[in-house]
């Protein structure tokens, strides 16, 4: 790992695509702080907005990385492509970009989680990735050697590169980050949480269910519809985080639904842990949440996206969580509503 004396200006700068990114980086954050190191967070505007609420004092860049909008249904062939392109030119574009941030902001480290550009601008660089291995969909399966080739060649470029998964024994990211060949400067750093070391307690719950929305549009918009409408088909009280931290602060309700834009993590880890059945997403960083508060749940894969899909599928099998794909979710019945609850507490 890095020798990291505390006197040093690190930039932290998580990739946008959704808020997990940033999420995670909090339990690194805070250490560096309590080391008394100056942490700039460079990144688009939800997650500088979700970080400053937990960090109001630090400094914060404005640099986007990637808007990426799904397709309403599995994603198609073109829109791959076109995604896979957008990534080449941002990993190209921010190579630039970032000799100039660390130049106008005096940086000694930069940590970046999934921005493949970041490197080279100074003397220690590290990147934070679980994918060391990334899922293609079905059709290009063939051409998964070329995301391989491209993580590991990018990973190497960095200092060091960080995986947010045990080092040892049984791994949550499963055969993400276990490539058949490691970029030569792999540390696993074991999981990284937002709710590490909230001290909360499972309670009576008000809620017969509490659902978490997460990802890119408009595959989220999708989800929180599907809750909503779960909540109010089989008459359920259900509390809906949107994970909009540039949201509305007052919650509103949809019948027997009520969403919040976002909470602070001890009132969100608490409703988490006390909710008679959570349904989220199963992208990583999520899981990271769930296994920090020892909190099984329903995931629900986010259609087309394949690593998702195999999150899904892997965590379940080893029954660590359950998981229906989001067709079925949508025909849930309050018999699959009741049964769920009782294994999911089991």
């Amino acid at each position: 790992m890095l020798n990291i004396e505390g006197k040093e200006r690190v930039l932290i700068s998580p990739l946008g695509w959704g808020l997990g990114h940033a999420t995670r980086l909090i339990p690194i954050i805070a250490d560096l702080t309590d080391r008394g190191c100056s942490v700039v967070i460079a990144a688009d505007l939800p997650s500088n907005e979700l970080l400053r609420l937990r960090f109001p004092t630090l400094e914060y860049i404005h640099f986007p990385s990637i808007n990426i909008k799904l397709s309403r249904r599995r994603l198609k062939i073109i829109r791959l492509i076109q995604i896979a392109m957008r990534f080449f030119l941002l990993t190209y574009r921010e190579h630039k970009q970032i000799k100039k941030i660390v130049k106008e902001y005096m940086i000694d480290i930069v940590i970046s989680d999934n921005r493949y550009g970041l490197w080279g601008a100074t003397e220690r660089s590290v990147l934070i990735t679980h994918q060391l291995r990334i899922l293609f969909p079905i059709p290009f399966r063939w051409a998964e050697f070329m995301g391989r080739w491209y993580v590991k060649h990018y990973a190497e470029k960095f200092t060091e590169c960080w995986v947010p998964d045990r080092p040892l024994g049984f791994r949550f990211s499963g055969e993400l980050s276990s490539p058949s060949k490691l970029p030569s400067n792999v540390e696993y750093i074991g999981i990284q949480s937002r709710f590490t070391n909230i001290g909360v307690e499972k309670g009576e719950s008000e809620w017969d269910f509490v659902g978490i929305v997460s990802g890119p549009p408009p595959q989220r918009d999708i989800f929180e519809q599907i809750l909503i409408s779960i909540a109010n088909r089989l008459k359920l009280k259900a509390l809906i985080f949107q994970g909009l931290p540039l949201g509305p602060r007052l919650a509103r309700t949809v019948g027997n639904a009520t969403l919040v834009s976002h909470l602070p993590d001890e009132e969100m880890a608490q409703a988490i842990i006390s909710a008679k059945l959570l349904i989220c997403r199963s992208g990583y960083s999520t899981v990271m949440d769930l296994v920090a508060l020892n909190r099984s749940a329903l995931i629900i894969p986010t259609p087309g996206q394949s690593e998702q899909e195999y999150l899904a599928k892997y965590l379940a099998k080893h029954k660590l969580f359950l998981s229906i794909p989001q067709s079925r979710l949508l025909s849930l019945t309050l018999a699959n509503y009741k049964q769920l609850v009782k294994v999911s507490n089991a």
